[in-house]
């Protein structure tokens, strides 16, 4: 599956840093912030300047990042899937119908996917030195040109084709990292998540064990002011859609496409509370299960 070439970009990406505004540094420590001789193995494996880049420089170090990305991509999709063997020709995947071979599942998987890479590489490309405003354009378009690649290389693979409904949902992830980032009020409410217990007996890789997985949409009442004082801040209200049965036919007697929404607890926040700051930036993009209750609606019912 295309995915498991993803795993270690996104892993390197995430770890580059998980929460981006960081404190800013002032006064002498600036000068000195990214100006070491020495570096840990963590740091050098993530690029870290020994000196502090100019613009230019950067710039180059977002190309080439492009350009590895992609090229691994096409490397790999010629040796190990099927890629460039045919000419190119056109998939008609769909999008939610019942008769889609995920029920819509993986599209929500690649919006999500979009949007976790467009954080991880505005991220490396900030731990690297590049402004805060510039590495908020740079990360989407790196995801894009990283998904658009797979694309590509899907339209010339005959287990595959080009999907145009791929396409559409890594530019709405990408779009939606934007947006949030660049308007706090919408980072503040909204969070765009993935609820994954992952299931080690269904013989499916994990990246594609879409009867594990919820995508969902949060509105945290912490973002607003008039409830930040008070305990509603640790509620949210949530919106989601699952599938279920589509992948491992066996342990479904039938195919379910969900909708639900319902209220749940904003896990992150009671993590904050609890001073454990770091961890509670994770579930901005995880949804910690059974911390909700739903209400729900079966479209194949």
């Amino acid at each position: 599956m295309k995915k498991y070439a993803l795993i270690v970009l996104l892993s390197i990406n995430l770890m580059a840093g998980g929460t981006r505004n960081p404190k800013p540094i002032v006064g002498d420590d600036a000068a000195n912030a990214v100006q070491t001789d020495e570096r840990s193995y963590f740091e050098m494996a993530m690029g870290k300047p020994v000196g502090r880049l100019t613009e230019e420089e950067l710039k180059n170090r977002v190309l080439y990042t492009n350009f590895i990305g992609a090229g691994a991509i096409a490397l790999w999709g010629t040796a190990f899937w099927d890629y460039f063997t045919t000419a190119p020709v056109a998939g008609d995947e769909g999008w939610f119908e019942s008769n889609s071979k995920y029920g819509g599942a993986d599209k929500l998987g690649h919006m999500y996917s979009s949007y976790l890479f467009s954080l991880g590489f505005a991220s490396l490309f900030e731990y690297w030195g590049m402004s805060e405003e510039e590495s908020l354009s740079y990360g989407p378009l790196t995801s894009l040109v990283i998904h658009g690649m797979m694309e590509v290389g899907d339209s010339f693979s005959e287990s595959q084709g080009f999907s145009y409904e791929d396409l559409i949902m890594n530019t709405l992830g990408a779009a939606f990292y934007y947006v949030r980032e660049k308007h706090p009020a919408v980072k503040e409410t909204l969070d765009l998540r993935l609820e994954y217990v992952p299931d080690l007996n269904s013989g499916q890789d994990i990246f594609t064990q879409y009867d594990s997985m919820k995508y969902l949409m949060a509105l945290k009442f912490s973002g607003f002011e008039s409830m930040q004082d008070t305990p509603m801040k640790y509620f949210e209200l949530q919106v989601g859609y699952y599938t279920r049965g589509y992948e491992n036919h066996d342990a479904y007697s039938t195919k379910e496409r969900v909708v639900y929404a319902g209220i749940g607890i904003n896990s992150s926040e009671v993590l904050k509370a609890l001073g454990w700051t770091k961890t509670s930036e994770v579930l901005h993009y995880y949804q910690l299960p059974y911390t909700y209750l739903p209400l729900e609606h079966d479209f194949n019912e």
